[in-house]
């Protein structure tokens, strides 16, 4: 009889172990679970803003390259009015009979065009300045956003393959017991081990 006991109360020993231990690794993992869960939803969080931020430079893009497309239209056409002033100036040039005034008028009017053009040529280089700022900020912001798109989904793989492994726990093919079960297991063989010394 006092071997029944003693067997029974050392399978009850070893089965308390197994759900202790049991139980302490459920909790860790657990909190492991957790705590990459708390961390995915923090790289989502930074991805969104990434992606925000990519956005908002990318429409400054567009706009820098609608400025661009303006400004060279306004640069076109004072190129064309600086042709035309520079044809009336060669057509005074070889006319023999011009007058002084009349040289002197279209060239006064040939200067103002050209110092309108020199204003127009800096304005235009400025909005280019302007695009390619904005172009170069907006791809950086890309590579951000794509940087941590990467790290989110390079984590949400980790998570996943972490729950993966905890649903393919198999003991005899069958799935994993749960502690409650292992500890009825373990004081069953232990009370039948027992009875039957």
């Amino acid at each position: 009889m006092f071997e029944v006991v003693f067997v029974s109360a050392l399978w009850m020993a070893v089965a308390t172990g197994i759900f202790l231990v049991t139980g302490r690794q459920a909790r860790e993992q657990a909190l492991a679970m957790q705590a990459a869960i708390a961390k995915a939803d923090t790289l989502q969080v930074a991805f969104d803003s990434a992606r925000r931020t990519a956005i908002t430079t990318q429409y400054a893009s567009k706009a820098a390259g609608q400025q661009e497309r303006k400004a060279a239209v306004a640069l076109g056409a004072q190129v064309a009015l600086v042709q035309d002033s520079l044809d009336a100036l060669r057509q005074i040039a070889q006319d023999s009979g011009a007058s002084l005034d009349s040289v002197r008028q279209a060239l006064k009017g040939s200067i103002q065009l050209a110092d309108s053009l020199t204003m127009q040529v800096s304005v235009y280089m400025a909005v280019v300045d302007t695009l390619r700022s904005k172009q170069a900020e907006e791809r950086r912001a890309m590579t951000v956003a794509l940087d941590r798109a990467d790290s989110a989904l390079a984590h949400q793989d980790a998570l996943i393959r972490a729950l993966q492994k905890k649903a393919e726990c198999r003991v005899f093919g069958r799935p994993c017991p749960s502690r409650t079960q292992m500890l009825l297991a373990g004081l069953g063989t232990g009370i039948v081990l027992g009875l039957a010394r």
